[in-house]
């Protein structure tokens, strides 16, 4: 099975302006906490290499908790480098605490299980 992107692939291949996907709630302007069970006490943000992926998994997302329909969420273009430091570096215990980037393979895999 197809495994997130490193950090380490992260930072070599890519530069300060690539840009990827995460899924916002447009209220609260933040972004949603997907948990991972490779992660155990975690709350990640999910970050996805095309705008597509992003609005594969918010369908499952929908399907699964039909309460977030109830919620306006939208994949959201941003820097993605600059978004991980933001996560790394926020202190506050209420927001995310860890990042998963996920690969254009790893999305398809995870749909395709579904």
């Amino acid at each position: 099975m197809t495994q997130p992107l490193s950090l380490e692939v992260i930072l070599f291949e890519l530069d300060e302006n690539a840009e990827a996907w995460v899924l916002k709630d447009v209220r609260s302007g933040k972004y949603v906490i997907i948990p991972d069970t490779r992660y155990p006490g975690r709350k990640p943000v999910r970050f996805f290499m095309r705008r597509e992926d992003a609005e594969a998994v918010l369908t499952e997302l929908m399907d699964v908790n039909p309460e977030l329909a109830k919620k306006e969420i939208h994949p959201f273009k941003v820097r993605l480098i600059p978004s991980l430091r933001g996560i790394a570096s926020d202190t506050n215990p209420d927001n995310a605490d860890a990042f998963v980037v996920h690969s254009v393979n790893e999305v398809y895999e995870f749909l395709r299980e579904r």
